[in-house]
């Protein structure tokens, strides 16, 4: 089979290296137009994407943070999402119950430590500036990491490894015509200067989402209420985090990405309650040396099918939640890794049969809906001292997943079966730091909810053997490690 890969950015690039790599007897085009430019100026991952690293055998994790800026990240830090002043962290790592039926010591912790960094190995490093590296027999060694990307880097580096690929053939150029046969299959698309065929076509043009029309496209607005982002970049101090900052404004919240170089930085924010004069204000006012880049509106929501006959789309083709929670690249890696493991046939007609496409498609779906709650949830807080925060306060936009999920949590937390279990869905460890981050139960509840169940002597022990190991801790800072690098 012949595989078109069109577009390129960090989805195209990536998909060009995984397909090439776990389906290796296929051939590969990916077609990547001159003209387009990166709007990100940085951007987070989950851990799905070191994983990715550590599979690809010609890349590392540390060549792929030497060359691209990039910095670790272990979590991310919540600030003034439940009022000025608060403060939570939700680690990459989780806690050490996190895969139990319960997670005691998440509910353990918040009766010690509102910020909920002492809950998790991840958390100690924050308190103490410490990297998820050490140097062990002259060695960098990591544990259970994401990373903070600079984008335009990262595209450079993955297209770099990709055209070092013998299987993969590049063409430089720009779509400008699609032709399809009479059911709706692409056939060929036309270029400015090229003429390619292919069996199955990959869409990773992002917002442009060439291969769809607007009919074809699912709005999430009535759920998810952010649609503008400006992004600005500003200079480290002495410091370097190897946290994620989200910091929530007037009228929406601020990202803050540490690379090596710089701080990637964005205000989210939804329209109907700023303009883009008073964003720039409020930036300036919170970030003195804020350096604006670029602004832009978008709509989050997802195509109606992923896949649709012979053309599937991936990332921001397919979907657009907002930048919380690192969910473009994770979703993108979680679509590529599902068509190699179950949907990617040995033939083109097995490949298209309709059963195949139709289970992606419901699988993809089910996947997005999970993380359009997990989203959805964040802005569920009792915040009311702005126009934008008393109406987020009201509840209305919650979905109804999400309005029976946290009556639930209120009355005896979260059980991992509360969650659907899907594979690269978020998981019961995320949702239950988001929800007693936002303070939706007290620390009397979280010790009621320990006692009946029997695990509040079992929590305790769990938190004194968490302090034990993190007091033994020897991995670099975010400094010494880039030093190293």
């Amino acid at each position: 089979m012949k595989i078109v890969i069109v577009g390129g950015g960090i989805s195209g690039w990536l998909s060009a290296l995984i397909f090439s790599h776990k389906k290796p007897n296929y051939e590969y085009v990916i077609i990547e137009s001159p003209d387009v430019n990166t709007i990100g100026v940085g951007e987070g991952t989950t851990g799905i994407f070191t994983d990715v690293l550590d599979d690809l055998p010609d890349i590392s994790i540390q060549e792929f943070l030497k060359e691209t800026k990039g910095t670790p990240k272990i979590g991310i830090e919540f600030n003034n999402w439940s009022g000025q002043g608060s403060s939570f962290f939700n680690p990459i790592d989780g806690t050490p119950t996190t895969n139990n039926d319960f997670d005691s010591l998440l509910y353990f912790t918040y009766t010690e430590n509102n910020s909920l960094d002492t809950s998790s190995l991840h958390g100690y490093m924050k308190r103490n500036n410490k990297s998820p590296f050490s140097l062990k027999f002259g060695k960098l060694t990591d544990y259970d990491t994401a990373l903070h990307l600079d984008n335009n880097l990262t595209i450079q580096y993955l297209k770099k490894k990709a055209l070092g690929r013998k299987k993969i053939k590049f063409i430089s150029d720009t779509v400008s015509k699609i032709l399809r046969d009479e059911t709706g299959k692409v056939e060929k698309i036309i270029c400015d200067n090229h003429i390619v065929n292919g069996d199955i076509f990959i869409d990773c043009t992002g917002y442009s989402r060439i291969f769809s029309e607007d009919s074809d496209w699912i709005s999430f607005k009535d759920n998810l209420p952010m649609n503008s982002v400006t992004t600005f970049i500003r200079q480290h101090s002495d410091n370097i985090d190897c946290i994620t900052k989200a910091t929530a404004l007037s009228s929406g919240w601020c990202w803050e990405i540490p690379t090596q170089e710089r701080i990637g930085c964005g205000y989210v924010s939804c329209d109907r309650y700023i303009n883009q004069e008073e964003v720039e204000k409020e930036i300036k006012f919170n970030y003195p040396d804020a350096e604006i880049k670029k602004s832009f509106k978008f709509d989050s929501g997802k195509l109606k099918k992923s896949w649709n006959h012979n053309v599937i789309s991936l990332g921001l083709a397919y979907h657009f939640l907002e930048p919380l929670q690192a969910t473009n690249i994770h979703l993108t890696i979680t679509q590529i890794d599902l068509l190699c493991q179950k949907y990617l046939k040995d033939s083109l007609d097995r490949t298209l049969d309709p059963y195949i496409i139709s289970s992606y498609n419901e699988c993809i779906d089910n996947l997005i809906e999970g993380f359009k709650n997990f989203i959805n949830v964040h802005y569920s807080s009792k915040r009311c001292d702005t126009d934008f925060w008393r109406e987020i306060s009201t509840g209305e936009h919650l979905t109804d997943f999400n309005k029976e999920i946290i009556t639930t949590f209120k009355m005896r937390g979260l059980y991992d079966t509360d969650i659907p279990d899907l594979y690269g869905g978020t998981g019961v460890g995320l949702w239950g730091h988001t929800l007693i981050g936002l303070n939706h139960i007290t620390e009397n509840d979280c010790i009621t909810f320990l006692s009946k169940i029997n695990l509040l002597n079992f929590a305790k022990t769990s938190s004194i053997k968490l302090k034990f190991i993190a007091n033994d801790m020897n991995y670099l800072s975010c400094r010494e490690l880039i030093d190293i690098l």
